[in-house]
């Protein structure tokens, strides 16, 4: 995976992220543990790709 696309999806989660903690702050947990997952599988993917 090409280290801009890695940013800018990093990014763009993170935006997403803020909104749902800013409009639903019940959902922290649950979001913060997605985004953990996610992250972890993208280092995976990117390690893999190499």
């Amino acid at each position: 995976m090409n280290p801009e696309t890695y940013r800018d999806i990093t990014a763009i989660v993170a935006i997403i992220v803020g909104i749902f903690f800013i409009v639903d702050p019940a959902i922290v947990a649950y979001l913060i543990g997605i985004v953990l997952i996610a992250y972890g599988l993208m280092e995976l993917i990117k390690r893999v790709m190499e």
